[in-house]
């Protein structure tokens, strides 16, 4: 009897070992080259504020596909959010800026995104972009809402990776 509990003892932490490892592999996305979150302030997201994301582009012989996502809350007052999104390369080269449009809610008022708790994610593909050359790029957003202050966003993300 003894015996058994001394091996069950053992096996209890190999276990938990082994499952922490797992999770870490499968967490891994090697495909992406860049995914980062920007907090906004409480008080709400002023027309003026701009966001920046800094990306190490490595390879210029690959499409990327963009996508943008929002964390907002429950108490968001709008169905839709507009975001102005541009980039600036190298040498301070410009892509082309564009507008999206995004849909946040149906027209009943339920969210479009995941979540729980009064807190939302949603993801948008915001298109596919062909990087000119390696390099830092610096990707800006500011949101197009004529309101000198939106409330209930609360981060603002975006996500980099290869098309296949």
């Amino acid at each position: 009897m003894k015996r058994r509990l001394r091996n069950k003892a053992f096996l209890l932490p190999k276990g938990a070992l082994l499952l922490f490892v797992a999770c870490i592999l499968t967490a891994c996305d090697k495909h992406t080259v860049y995914h980062a979150f920007r907090p906004l302030p409480p008080e709400g997201w002023k027309q003026e504020d701009t966001l920046f994301y800094d990306v190490a582009v490595p390879d210029s012989q690959t499409y990327y596909k963009l996508s943008v996502e929002i964390r907002h809350k429950s108490d968001y007052p709008y169905q839709n959010l507009n975001l102005t999104i541009g980039c600036e390369g190298p040498e301070n080269s410009q892509l082309p800026t564009d507008t999206l449009r995004l849909t946040l809610s149906d027209e009943k008022g339920k969210w479009k995104g995941k979540g729980w708790g009064g807190l939302y994610l949603a993801d948008f593909p915001a298109g596919s972009i062909r990087i000119g050359r390696p390099g830092n790029y610096r990707f800006k957003i500011t949101h197009a809402f004529a309101v000198p202050s939106l409330s209930g966003i609360s981060d603002v993300g975006i996500r980099l990776e290869p098309t296949d």
